[in-house]
């Protein structure tokens, strides 16, 4: 299956412990599409639909490869979902932890491991 640039399915490499790992370069362009952080709950909301719609597409595939999540950390990252409770001063969307569970749930309705990831991060 060749990749569309929307998932890394036909980009693979290898982690330092050989486990396969979809290439984090795949979601590189969504970096510049998500450059501003959202500033009402409706807007981070929206955001972290767009990431699991992103991840939708190729979940299942990564779970039954037993993949990595290392693109898919790049691609939180890239959408800023992980500064959701910092503070503004340091680059931060100063949201309440009542958003930040809203963004964690969203994610989770599709990629639990990504989930899990996000959870970790963000708290």
């Amino acid at each position: 299956m060749a990749s569309n640039g929307t998932n890394g399915s036909s980009n693979n490499t290898k982690t330092s412990q050989n486990v396969p790992a979809t290439d984090p370069s795949v979601y590189k362009h969504l970096q510049s599409k998500w450059a501003t952080l959202p500033t009402k709950e409706t807007e981070w909301v929206q955001r972290a639909t767009e990431v699991a719609e992103i991840l939708a597409v190729d979940v299942v595939q990564r779970d039954r490869e037993n993949k990595s999540p290392r693109a898919e950390v790049v691609l939180l990252k890239h959408s800023g979902l992980l500064k959701v409770l910092g503070p503004k001063k340091y680059g931060g969307g100063e949201q309440p932890w009542a958003v930040g569970y809203k963004l964690i749930r969203e994610v989770a309705k599709v990629d639990g491991y990504v989930f899990k990831e996000l959870e970790i991060l963000v708290y």
